[in-house]
């Protein structure tokens, strides 16, 4: 008979990891607190609840996050057929009905007979169940103190932000209209919100004198690159807004100048019927106050209502190149701990994807290691080995990172303009050969 196993941790990796466990037949207790006490970014108690937005990123098989979905949809990954099944109008990237998404999750776990889902926050480690803690960036205080005294090592951290979600029938569509980048899709998904050279400034200057949530000065180290305020990124330059989050670009020229607008906001599709929509790059950690007094300048949403405005939350993560192997197994044996791995962002892995990924190769590296004396190795030009490379490799500066093709090893006869192509089509081939050999 298979062993029970203890998942820690209801989101996107842990009810993938639990989901893949259960379907190599184990029995697995899946521990969730929120029921019982919430996280400052959460807003329901369903799994697999997606805080920051409602985008899986880019479809297209030249980027990277197209690449990774790609693959993870060829390996059977739960969560991935879910976010098809849930889909929401947005061009080439995979976007979802958060809700409906979450409720899809919750429903395939809960209905799981091998399956059993506590309403209970977890505070310690210790157990005599082989375990995988995908506790997510927002672990309970107790349990990461738990965590970071037993495996001396120092709290690493860092600083998270969420956009806002406009009302659609609060929307000028007087100034606003709807088009994808460079026409791509089927249908025009995005909202776009044009803003002439004055307008645009002065929302730079405003976003660089406004009060954040957080004591200033922020401590820019503690700040996630890849998802900025939008005030953090406005300081940085008064033009770095235009060439990021604000991109005219393949969004239409200006019908009275004839000229590429000076800046575009754009606003993605929340949910199925296109009542709700997520203001694109606009995280932020601005009083809430600020942020309305800051987005009525923008003409298109002068008077727009808010279904949830934007927020800071901090992120847990550890050490993982000094605490796990490469099979995102805990390296060190403590006798009152039973075997551990770790899944999702709490790994350093930042990313929906990412987290989707982590939760799937912990559990398929855990599923083996219960059952056979040797794991059958992932190849290393795949996404997925890139990625776990990346977080188990030697790093003394070790931060979070979402997957891109600089993690993928490198074909250096290749040119450059040809080279991810490449690297994309050797991924493909490989991980299909793989798959083969396995069966």
């Amino acid at each position: 008979m298979k062993r029970r196993i203890k998942v820690i941790g209801g989101g996107l990796a842990g009810s993938e990891a639990a989901l893949q466990l259960a379907s190599r037949g184990f029995s697995v207790d899946l521990y969730e607190m929120r029921g019982v006490q919430g996280t400052p970014a959460h807003q329901s108690t369903d799994l697999a609840e997606l805080v920051c937005s409602n985008s899986f990123k880019g479809l297209g098989l030249t980027s990277a996050h197209g690449l990774f979905k790609n693959e993870l949809q060829k390996l059977g990954a739960f969560l991935m057929e879910a976010a098809f099944a849930t889909r929401v109008p947005a061009g080439e990237s995979l976007t979802v009905n958060r809700q409906e998404f979450a409720q899809l999750i919750t429903k395939k776990i809960t209905e799981h007979p091998l399956i059993t889902l506590h309403r209970e926050e977890v505070t310690s480690l210790e157990d005599d169940r082989p375990t995988l803690v995908a506790s997510g960036p927002l672990s309970s205080d107790k349990l990461a103190q738990d965590l970071f005294s037993r495996l001396g090592t120092e709290k690493l951290h860092f600083f998270d932000a969420i956009a806002p979600v406009v009302e659609f029938d609060s929307i000028n569509m007087e100034h606003a209209y709807f088009r994808n980048r460079w026409d791509k899709g089927e249908s025009a998904d995005f909202i776009n919100c044009p803003l002439d050279k004055e307008t645009y400034e002065l929302i730079v200057e405003k976003l660089r004198n406004a009060d954040a949530v957080e004591p200033k000065p922020f401590e820019k180290k503690e700040l996630f690159e890849g998802c900025l305020p939008i005030e953090e990124m406005a300081r940085r330059g008064i033009d770095t807004l235009r060439f990021g989050p604000l991109r005219p670009v393949g969004l239409g020229d200006n019908p009275e100048t004839g000229r590429r607008w000076h800046a575009v906001i754009q606003l993605r599709k929340e949910n199925t019927q296109g009542t709700l929509y997520n203001m694109v790059g606009f995280q932020t950690r601005l009083r809430w106050g600020t942020q309305k007094e800051i987005f009525s300048l923008i003409p298109a949403l002068k008077n727009a209502e808010y279904a949830r405005m934007g927020a800071m939350h901090r992120n847990t993560f550890i050490d993982s190149p000094n605490l796990l192997d490469n099979h995102l197994k805990l390296k060190q044996k403590h006798p009152d701990l039973p075997p551990i791995w770790f899944a999702g962002q709490i790994t350093g892995a930042e990313g929906y994807t990412e987290a989707v990924a982590t939760g799937y190769y912990a559990a398929w590296n855990m599923a083996h290691s219960l059952t056979r004396k040797d794991v059958p190795a992932f190849p290393e030009e795949s996404c997925l080995k890139s990625l776990v490379n990346h977080l188990t490799a030697p790093n003394a500066d070790f931060q979070p990172m979402n997957f891109n093709y600089g993690l993928l090893p490198r074909i250096p006869e290749a040119r450059k303009s040809q080279r991810k192509e490449m690297m994309a089509q050797r991924a493909q081939k490989t991980v299909d050969d793989w798959i083969c050999e396995m069966r």
